[in-house]
Formats: C-alpha cells, structure tokens, sequence
C-alpha cells in the first residue's frame, strides 16, 4: 500500500481512499477514514467509512488504525491529512 502523507492542514483528493487525524481539545486524536473496498474486483465493491472515531491516546495509534482500515479494504493507495501542529508531522 502506498503512502502519502499530505501537507499539514492540505486535504485528500475528492475520491481518494483517506484518513484523516484531528488533535481534539483533551489531547487526544480522533480518526476519520473513507476507502472504498478494493477487495472485490467486481461492480459490487462498497465504499466504507469511520467518522468520528473512539478517542485514541497518541497520533501514532490513530494512523496505526486507519492504515488498518485501509489495508482490511485492499486499498493501493491511502491519503493521511493532519492539522496543523500535530504530533507525527514529519
């Protein structure tokens, strides 16, 4: 699977596989993903999605989860955004 983390504050292409982290107010970090399910070769291939995630305790552990996500849909290629000022900017 590829990779590619955006600029900070940059958004993921309209109908890219995404995830996307946000640093909430308490310090935690809160995942968003979208991919559409490349498992499936055929038309019946469905497009999933995690809003609002439960709280994680680090960045790493909400990329850990979203890149999950990304691989249990057979995604080729993941976009991860991240606020501004966020751990794992690098």
């Amino acid at each position: 699977m590829e990779i590619i983390k955006l600029p900070l504050g940059e958004i993921a292409p309209e109908e890219s596989d995404c995830i996307s982290i946000d640093k909430a107010p308490d310090g935690s970090f809160q995942l968003n993903t979208s991919a559409l399910g490349a498992c499936d070769t055929g038309d019946d291939a469905e497009s999933t999605a995690v809003i609002g995630s439960q709280p994680y305790p680090s960045y790493d552990a909400a990329e850990a989860a979203g890149l999950a996500i990304a691989a249990e849909q057979c995604v080729s290629t993941v976009y991860i955004a991240r606020e501004t000022g966020m751990a794992g900017e690098g």
